[in-house]
């Protein structure tokens, strides 16, 4: 605790003084002594360089004008050997060179005993330049015997006169290593001095250091009871780790926490000794402990979730390690613990509500996006096996009956949806009956666990039927509204991880409820849909009807009325004959103007129930000879083609009905073919059912109308724009009749080629019989 509270106890007011005044002392010495030195070492320097540097121009200055009187004799020797001018011309030279020489020389040589040397160079170069210029002369003479004396007598005067550059350096040399001896013993007791201040500074600063570390200890020792006291005191337990990872401190709730708190255990067995483990339940390794990551990378850990498992009690604590460094070294780590139980419960609580209301949101949305009935119930399946579970399905009555038919089903993985398709369609699909038909019949909910194969059981991989699905869980859901149960919601789950839990029932059910308002609105905006689609047609077809019952009720009207006056005008005028003939033409148009009237009450009591059926034998073939000869002998200019066989078979059925149906049809044949044009009828005889055909070569039926012809008022478009007369609704009474009759009636037509229509009728022995249809 000593080591924790060393770094941040806060310094009383007297060691913050004493610290700031030993170390401004301190400093102000060491700049004194910094600027004494840096003083010092500049005069010596200074006078060091003076010494070494301040005679070298007179020196070299010498020994300039020494070298030109040896260049000046070597010159004048080489002319006396050679005769050759060019020496001649380096003697001068040289001449010059000592005079420039002299004169530095003269100038430099400040002291008396180098000035005296300086005049005796001058001298002695007199000297030698009045024997060389003489040999010159005399060897310019053709004296080369007197020259050449001359020249023995310069060579020994060179010999015997001193060097005097050679004297002035010795005697420079001799001075300097003076100066230098008397540099040098300055220096050393400057650094003698220096010296013992620094003594003295070190002593004051090893005294004021002992103050200062008394002081500290002290005040440290103060705040480590205080330290020690707050941490004692804290709800957190904290725990001190030292560099070879002992504990050395524990508080008291931290041995609460733990269980206890022996000093001394090493991190190796802390998970051992303390019952720690990761989230999962699994023990903690050392290298896992947050204090020995901590100790190991000397980096902060922070907020590490474990479980303190005391039996069955399971403990959550957040741990944290702070490692103590000393000279960038880790010495020890302090741990912290606090218990998070219940943080951690109340955070999965929210968690768990948060992400319930937004898969309730998300699937409102989704729900809501698109109200086609099909992509409604394909959306929930979806979403509701994403959110709990591995399939879902959405079965929904069908009608008034109780015949249930799969919406939707979706599984998570696409290679087991058929095994999900396979298991629902083993199951009855009628309300009442099995599981889905309870659910859907009482309106409670149902959740069965571990269905499918027992542990025992083997899987026939050589077998074409769909193998039987495990199912870990499947809950099953009503889907209803206000007013009315519209099926049920299946939510199952094959893996165990999946299954649906008591906590997932609430979010279960909200979304049935939430899926359930949405196939309610798309079936209300698809009914709506359909209605307005019913309104307009009825609207439509209303205008039509009436334009078209207008016009053809008023067209045979006009008829009788024109054809009447004209055969009463033919009577007065005794023209019996043509009168005749106009009240057979008004005849013709009342009949016509009949069928329209009957047409529109057959219409009627087909649309409100009271068509009736007067059942009774009818010996079918017989029956479609006859109505064929009628049609026949009627319409001469066509050929009619019958092929009936001889078969015995009758057909229970209304003979005026039935007989109303085959003239339609023929009718049809006649007015939409042409003049001149083959109609086949035939009958086949197919054990149970009578299919008869009517096929004509006339204008035919487009492909796109091939749906609507049995439809009420429907009048295609060659004929509407044709000279064909008609309400539409001949075709639609001939359809409801068959209908009537247990049979069934379809078409085949290509436009431009003709037109086939086929009925067929169940075959009956029973006698005739009087039924409303």
């Amino acid at each position: 605790m000593q080591r924790s509270a060393r770094g941040s106890t806060p310094m009383s007011s007297s060691i913050r003084r004493m610290l700031w005044g030993a170390f401004g002392a301190f400093a102000l010495f060491t700049a004194a002594g910094v600027a004494v030195t840096t003083a010092v070492l500049q005069v010596d320097k200074r006078h060091e360089y003076e010494v070494v540097h301040g005679s070298r121009p007179l020196l070299e200055t010498v020994r300039t004008m020494d070298d030109a009187i040896e260049t000046m004799v070597s010159a004048a020797r080489a002319y006396l050997l050679t005769g050759q001018s060019q020496f001649i011309d380096a003697y001068d030279k040289s001449v010059l060179t000592f005079r420039e020489a002299e004169g530095l020389a003269v100038q430099l040589a400040d002291e008396p005993r180098d000035q005296r040397m300086v005049s005796d160079l001058r001298r002695h170069f007199v000297e030698v330049r009045g024997l060389t210029d003489r040999q010159i002369a005399l060897y310019k003479e053709d004296k080369k015997a007197n020259a050449l004396e001359f020249m023995l007598e310069t060579t020994r005067i060179l010999n015997t006169t001193p060097r005097y550059g050679r004297m002035i350096l010795e005697r420079h040399r001799n001075a300097d290593v003076a100066a230098l001896d008397g540099v040098d013993s300055f220096r050393t007791w400057v650094m003698m001095t220096l010296l013992l201040l620094a003594i003295v500074i070190v002593a004051g600063a090893a005294f004021a250091m002992w103050r200062i570390e008394q002081s500290l200890v002290s005040a440290i020792t103060r705040q480590s009871k205080r330290t020690e006291a707050m941490i004692a005191g804290m709800s957190d337990g904290v725990m001190l780790i030292d560099g070879e990872g002992r504990t050395v401190f524990i508080n008291p709730a931290a041995k609460r926490l733990l269980g206890g708190g022996e000093i001394g255990i090493p991190i190796v067995k802390h998970a051992a000794t303390y019952g720690l483990f990761d989230q999962k339940g699994r023990p903690l390794s050392t290298e896992e402990l947050p204090m020995a990551q901590a100790l190991a990378t000397g980096r902060t850990i922070t907020d590490v979730t474990v479980l303190l498992i005391r039996g069955s009690r399971r403990v959550s604590v957040s741990m944290s390690a702070t490692p103590l460094k000393e000279e960038g070294k880790t010495t020890g780590v302090v741990v912290t613990f606090r218990d998070i139980t219940e943080r951690r419960r109340l955070e999965e609580a929210m968690q768990l509500q948060a992400e319930r209301a937004q898969i309730l949101a998300d699937a409102g949305a989704f729900f809501a996006s698109n109200i086609d009935p099909a992509w409604v119930t394909q959306a929930i399946a979806e979403r509701t096996a994403e959110a709990l579970g591995d399939w879902a399905a959405v079965v929904l009555k069908t009608g008034d009956s109780k015949e249930l038919r799969v919406a939707s089903i979706y599984h998570r993985d696409m290679a087991s949806l058929g095994l999900a398709w396979s298991y629902i369609y083993r199951q009855p699909l009628t309300v009442g009956e099995g599981i889905v038909g309870q659910v859907v019949a009482t309106g409670y909910p149902s959740l069965t666990r571990n269905l499918g194969l027992s542990g025992g059981a083997r899987t026939d991989d050589t077998s074409y039927h769909a193998p039987s699905m495990r199912l870990a869980s499947l809950l099953i859901l009503p889907l209803r509204t206000r007013r009315e149960t519209l099926g049920a919601l299946l939510i199952a789950a094959n893996d165990p991880a999946r299954a649906m839990t008591d906590d997932n029932l609430p979010l279960a059910e909200l979304l049935a409820e939430r899926a359930g308002l949405a196939v309610e609105n798309a079936k209300l905006y698809t009914d709506q849909v359909e209605a307005r689609k019913k309104v307009e047609d009825l609207s439509r077809l209303k205008d039509e009807f009436l334009s078209i019952a207008s016009h053809e009720l008023r067209t045979p009207v006009t008829s009788i009325k024109g054809y009447t006056q004209l055969a009463k005008t033919l009577i007065r005028e005794n023209d019996l004959a043509t009168s005749e003939e106009y009240l057979d033409i008004a005849l013709d148009q009342i009949d016509r103007m009949s069928r329209l009237i009957i047409e529109l009450l057959d219409v009627s009591r087909i649309e409100t129930g009271r068509l009736e059926i007067r059942r009774e034998p009818i010996p079918w073939c017989t029956f479609v000879r006859d109505v064929v000869h009628r049609h026949h002998t009627a319409v001469s200019d066509r050929r009619f083609h019958l092929n009936v066989p001889d078969a015995a078979k009758t057909v229970s059925g209304d003979r005026d009905r039935l007989e109303q149906v085959l003239g339609n049809l023929l009718e049809n044949a006649v007015k939409y073919s042409p003049e001149g044009s083959d109609v086949f009828v035939s009958v086949v005889d197919r054990g149970d059912q009578m299919v008869t055909s009517v096929c004509d070569r006339g204008i035919g039926i487009p492909a796109d109308e091939l749906k609507q012809v049995f439809e009420r008022f429907h009048r295609g478009r060659q004929v509407s724009s044709s000279n064909y007369g008609g309400l539409g609704l001949g075709l639609y009474i001939t359809r409801q009749i068959i209908e009537r009759h247990a049979g069934t009636i379809w078409v085949e037509s290509q436009e431009g080629s003709g037109t086939t229509f086929h009925f067929s009728l169940p075959v009956s022995e029973v006698g005739a019989a009087v039924a409303t249809a």
